[in-house]
C-alpha cells in the first residue's frame, strides 16, 4: 500500500486545496466524499448480516443555474480521482443501455465498479425516462449480480456492480420535471441532496499558493493509497454503543424535518450513515475500523445538509405555484425588498397578477416575508 503524504484527514486537505474556488465549501466537501467513495469501490464493506453494505453514494448538488459553480466543483474532484490508477468512469450524459454496457465491461478484480459524473442530472434521468430511475434504484444496493432481459431476447448481466454517482441539478428542474410520486421514495431516498444558493466571494482569477499546488499531487497520491484499502469495516465497541443508542433514539421520529417528502431518506439514513462513516474513516487512516469520532463527524455532515434539504423539493407538490413561491422568496432575500410592481414585472413570464398576489399572501401567512409599509416593499422576514 502506498504511503500517505497528508497528515490527518484527506477531506480537510481537499477543502484547503479548493479554498480559492467560488463554489460553496459544502459542494467541495461532498465532491470530496464522492471521490473517496469512488476510490474505495467494493474493496471495503460493512457486514449487515443479511447483506454487505458498500460505500457507494449518490450525491446531487442542487443550486440555481450558473450561480454556485456546481460543475466547477465536480470537475476538480473528477480530475483528482481520475489520477487514481484502474478506476472506471462513465460519460457525462449516458443512456441506461450504455450505462449497463459500461458497467458490465468494467468487470475486473472481482467487481464492476464505476463512478458516474453528471453535471446535468436532468439529462441523465431523462435520457431513458423511468427505466433509468428504476435501474439506478436497483443498482444502488450493489447486489452480487444484476441482470435483465433485452428487447432482442438476450440477457445483460453485471457481476458485482458498484455504481457511485456524483451529479448536479437545479431546484427548478426538480420542481418542474420530477414526478411527485417519485419524491421521497425509491431513487430520491437513496440520494444525498446538497443544496446551496450562495457562492463564496473570491477573486475573479483565483491564484493557487505554492502549498496548494503541491497539495494537489499529495491528494492524488493519498487517494491512490485509499483506493488500496480492503476488507471489512467494523465499529469499535464505543462506536457500536453510540450507533445503537442513536438508532434506538431516532426510531420513534426519524424525520426531524417533518417534511413528508424526506421520509424515505430518513428511513434509509442508518445505511447512509454507515456508508459515510466508512468514507470518513478512510479519509484519515488505512485501518478498517470505525471510531466514535468517525460516526460523530458523519452525523454532523448529514445534519448540516439536512437543514437545507427541504429546499430541494420546495417547488414539488400538487400546488402549481409551489416553485414560484420559492423563487419569489429567494428574489426578496437577495434584493433586500421589492415593490409588488417590481415583483410582478420580474415574474411576468411565470405569474399572472392574481397568482402573484396569492404567492405573496401565502408567504406572509407562513411568516417567510412581511410587508414594510414605510418603504412599501415586501421583504424577507429575519
Amino acid at each position: 500500500m502506498a504511503d500517505r503524504l497528508i497528515q490527518g484527514s484527506w477531506l480537510e486537505a481537499y477543502l484547503a486545496y479548493t479554498a480559492e474556488s467560488e463554489s460553496p465549501e459544502e459542494y467541495h466537501l461532498w465532491v470530496g466524499i464522492s471521490a473517496i467513495a469512488g476510490a474505495l469501490r467494493r474493496r471495503v464493506f460493512y457486514d449487515m448480516g443479511y447483506f454487505l453494505l458498500y460505500p457507494n453514494m449518490y450525491i446531487v448538488l442542487v443550486g440555481p443555474a450558473g450561480r454556485c459553480k456546481k460543475s466547477t466543483a465536480m470537475r476538480i474532484g473528477r480530475g483528482i480521482l481520475g489520477e487514481v490508477p484502474g478506476l472506471e468512469f462513465t460519460t457525462d450524459s449516458v443512456t441506461r443501455e450504455r450505462l449497463i454496457q459500461d458497467l458490465s465491461q468494467a468487470f475486473k478484480d472481482g467487481q464492476s465498479a464505476m463512478t458516474a459524473y453528471s453535471s446535468e442530472f436532468a439529462s441523465l434521468l431523462t435520457s431513458s425516462g423511468m427505466d433509468m430511475v428504476v435501474f439506478l434504484t436497483d443498482i444502488f444496493d450493489s447486489p452480487t449480480e444484476w441482470s435483465h432481459k433485452t428487447k432482442a431476447g438476450g440477457t445483460n448481466k453485471i457481476k458485482s456492480p458498484f455504481l457511485n454517482l456524483m451529479a448536479a441539478t437545479t431546484p427548478d428542474w426538480i420542481s418542474k420535471a420530477m414526478p411527485l410520486d417519485t419524491v421521497g421514495i425509491g431513487l430520491t431516498s437513496r440520494i444525498v441532496f446538497v443544496h446551496a444558493d450562495t457562492p463564496r466571494v473570491k477573486p475573479p482569477f483565483p491564484e493557487l499558493t505554492q502549498a496548494q499546488k503541491m497539495l494537489q499531487q499529495m491528494l492524488a497520491n493519498d487517494l491512490t493509497a485509499i483506493s488500496e484499502i480492503s476488507g471489512e469495516y467494523k465499529l469499535d465497541p464505543e462506536a457500536k454503543k453510540m450507533y445503537e443508542r442513536w438508532y434506538i433514539e431516532r426510531s420513534s421520529d426519524p424525520n426531524v424535518t417533518g417534511d413528508p417528502r424526506l421520509a424515505g431518506y430518513f428511513e434509509r439514513k442508518p445505511m447512509h450513515l454507515l456508508k459515510l462513516a466508512m468514507i470518513v474513516a478512510a479519509s484519515s487512516r488505512d485501518e478498517t475500523m470505525i471510531h466514535t469520532q468517525d460516526l460523530t463527524n458523519a452525523l454532523a455532515l448529514f445534519e448540516h445538509v439536512e437543514v437545507r434539504m427541504s429546499k430541494v423539493f420546495a417547488g414539488v407538490g400538487k400546488n402549481p405555484i409551489n416553485a414560484d413561491k420559492e423563487e419569489v422568496y429567494n428574489a426578496l432575500t437577495f434584493s433586500g425588498g421589492m415593490t409588488i410592481g417590481q415583483l410582478t414585472e420580474k415574474f411576468s413570464y411565470a405569474l399572472r397578477r392574481d397568482e402573484m398576489a396569492e404567492v405573496l399572501d401565502t408567504l406572509v401567512i407562513i411568516g417567510k416575508i412581511r410587508f414594510d409599509p414605510q418603504r412599501k416593499l415586501y421583504v424577507a422576514s429575519k
